[in-house]
Parts: C-alpha cells; sequence; structure tokens
C-alpha cells in the first residue's frame, strides 16, 4: 500500500495491513501481548515479566469482559446483565476539556487504548464498550443511536469482524463471520452498512443479512479498497490503490456500484474520506510531502484546501454536526510497546479557528456522532 497508509497504520499500531491468514499465528500473538505490557490492559504479571506464551493471553482473555474466548459473544438481545454488560463507566476528560467544548453538539467514540470509550464532547458520561477485546473502527448509525466496530472473535491476529452494538447496552450482533472486515460506514437511512475486506468493499443489511459485493480489491492487492465513507446524499466515497501510479486516489460510487469515479487527482496519496453532515464538502488526509495534512474539497472534488499545518502529521478527520472538523494530530513516534500520542484538533471547513480540543487525548481513531447518547436502559 501506500507510504502514507503504511504509516498511519505504524502509528496505530494497526495490524491490519497484514494479510489475514499465517502458517503460524503464534508469533504475532506474543508480539501483540509484548505491547499490551505499557497498557492497563496487561494480562498478568508474567506478561509485564516478559514471559509470554499462548496460554497466558488466551487466560488473559479469558479473564476480560466479554472476550471472545474464540467464539463469538452473546447474541443480539442477551447480554449477561441488562443495561451494564456492554458498557463501563469510565473518568472522562472534564478536567482538560476547554469549556467552550460544552456547546458542540453530538456525541464522540475514540479507540482508546485496545478498547472503545465514548463521552460527551465536553468529556463528561464517559463509557468503555467492553463487548470484545480488542475493539477498533467504531462508526456511527445516522441517527447516533447505534455504533459498528471492529472486534476480535478469536485470540488470533486477524481474527476480527464487525459488530453493532446498541447504545443503551442491550443489544451486541456480530454481522460478518469471518470476513475481517473494516472501516464501517452507515448508509444515511440507518438500514445497510459499507464495509472493507481484504479483497474489496461489501454492503450488509443492518440486522447482518442480505450481504453483497460492492467493489472488488484493486489486482488483488489487500485492502486495495478501503475506508468507505456514506455521504447523506447516497454517494459512497473511498480510497482506492492505484498499482501503476503507487498511490491512493479518493473514488466515489453509487451504492449499487454504477458511477464509480475518481473524486482527487494529483501527485499526492490520499486516504479516510469524511463527509459533512449536509453532504456537500469531504475531508480526507493527503500525503503531498512526507507529513500527512487534512484536506477539504466540494463534493465533486472541487476547491480543495489544506486546514490543518503542513508541518503537522495529521489524521482521522470526521465532522461534528454543525459542520466543524475535529482530526488527530501525531505528537510523537510510537514505540515498540505504544501507539503514537495524539491530541484532538478542532477547525472550520476553510481552515480558520484552529483549536485544541482534546489535548493529549491518546486516541488512535476517534469519530463524532450525531446525536447525545441514550440511557443505559434495557
Amino acid at each position: 500500500m501506500t507510504d502514507l497508509e503504511d504509516r498511519i497504520r505504524e502509528a496505530l499500531k494497526d495490524p491490519r495491513r497484514q494479510l489475514p491468514a499465517w502458517p503460524d499465528p503464534m508469533p504475532r500473538i506474543r508480539r501483540a501481548v509484548r505491547r499490551q505490557r505499557a497498557t492497563a490492559i496487561a494480562v498478568s504479571a508474567a506478561v509485564l515479566a516478559g514471559i509470554v506464551t499462548p496460554i497466558v493471553l488466551i487466560a488473559g482473555l479469558a479473564n476480560h469482559p466479554g472476550a471472545p474466548h474464540g467464539h463469538e459473544p452473546a447474541a443480539s438481545g442477551t447480554p449477561s446483565s441488562p443495561g451494564s454488560a456492554l458498557f463501563a463507566p469510565s473518568a472522562g476528560l472534564s478536567r482538560r476539556v476547554p469549556a467552550w467544548a460544552k456547546r458542540l453538539r453530538g456525541e464522540v467514540a475514540y479507540k482508546c487504548g485496545n478498547q472503545i470509550c465514548l463521552m460527551r464532547p465536553d468529556g463528561r458520561a464517559s463509557r468503555t464498550l467492553t463487548a470484545t477485546f480488542p475493539e477498533w473502527d467504531p462508526a456511527w448509525s445516522s441517527n447516533g443511536r447505534d455504533l459498528t466496530f471492529r472486534g476480535y472473535y478469536g485470540s488470533g491476529d486477524g481474527a476480527y469482524d464487525l459488530y453493532e452494538v446498541a447504545l443503551n447496552g442491550c443489544h451486541l450482533t456480530r454481522l460478518t463471520h469471518r470476513m475481517n472486515g473494516t472501516s464501517s460506514s452507515w448508509a444515511p437511512n440507518g438500514r445497510q452498512i459499507a464495509f472493507s475486506v481484504p479483497l474489496g468493499m461489501y454492503v450488509i443489511n443492518a440486522d447482518g443479512t442480505g450481504l453483497r459485493k460492492l467493489l472488488a480489491s484493486v489486482r488483488r492487492y489487500a485492502y486495495g479498497v478501503d475506508t468507505p465513507a456514506w455521504s447523506v446524499t447516497n454517494r459512497i466515497a473511498y480510497a482506492r490503490y492505484l498499482p501503476s501510479r503507487h498511490r491512493t486516489e479518493i473514488y466515489t460510487v453509487n451504492p449499487d456500484g454504477t458511477g464509480n469515479a475518481p473524486l482527487t487527482r494529483g501527485p499526492a496519496s490520499f486516504a479516510q474520506p469524511s463527509w459533512s453532515p449536509d453532504g456537500q464538502f469531504i475531508a480526507f488526509v493527503a500525503n503531498p510531502s512526507g507529513a500527512a495534512s487534512i484536506e477539504v474539497a466540494t463534493a465533486d472534488g472541487a476547491g480543495i484546501h489544506r486546514v490543518s499545518p503542513r508541518s503537522w502529521t495529521s489524521y482521522g478527520p470526521t465532522w461534528t454536526p454543525d459542520g466543524k472538523i475535529v482530526f488527530l494530530r501525531q505528537l510523537g513516534a510510537p514505540t515498540q510497546s505504544t501507539a503514537a500520542p495524539t491530541s484532538a484538533y478542532i477547525v472550520n471547513r476553510d481552515g480558520s479557528h484552529l483549536r485544541l480540543l482534546y489535548p493529549h487525548l491518546d486516541a488512535m481513531q476517534i469519530t463524532w456522532g450525531p446525536a447525545a447518547l441514550p440511557r443505559a436502559n434495557c
């Protein structure tokens, strides 16, 4: 894949750039455990001491709330205890959030360590999703009442699928089965979900039925079509790798597979498209000269302009309900045991009024939902 996507995935410590099947998964499992030594999710004193074995990993997952145990998690409608099985309270970020953040609407989901955290824009009412372990790629439904994410069903790197969780804490549904689906995005009507797999892009109904292929990958490159983003105007933007040019462009396609066309054209690589709430603008990551920047264009690809400082390494653009852009800035390099530290910034779509929103959030992914979280109540 492109240098841009490689650097973003390295910063996120995301194993997805590896193909999902290997002769022996144990070396990857051992490395994954070693990376957890510096986190709060270390599985045992043996891991902390560096004595890493597959048995230790499996035992640690077995003791984790909602851990997959190599099987599917609880089926839809059957949490182990009503209103509390899928979410746990967490401390929140109110001490580090500026006062003006209280005026922001919606809800925030971000990857915190190996789980997904949710909170109000001002950092309060924080919850941690404990449905599987680990968890990646949060994506809000169009009404903000449901969340899809990439979760693990087994102990091996690559043993993950897409899940959907109702944010009242009552229902968990495994949408795919051994497809290694990632980077989901909801249709504006809330009935369908687009997602990437190693060799293409699929669409599935929100209840897990009606699976169909939308696009094949490019010459069988792993994740050659990636990170779909479904707009309110019913167009799906995605990153498409072009082998002949050794770079990635943003394309758009209709939900039935017609009208596939490039949105960006240029010497840079582009990735991580994100539509504005009204579908009239699109933000994405551009990599023109080493440092990744956030750029914005109109829905037809015109008027491209940069909204993050050129010297920063920025990624993960998402939109607030009132049309502002929130993104992550990488503050340092990742280490063998931890991902790169990050802070979250907010900016107007024309690049004005850039402000620090969440200092040292250290999130690996962030996405903004359209509505406040419902109460945990079954």
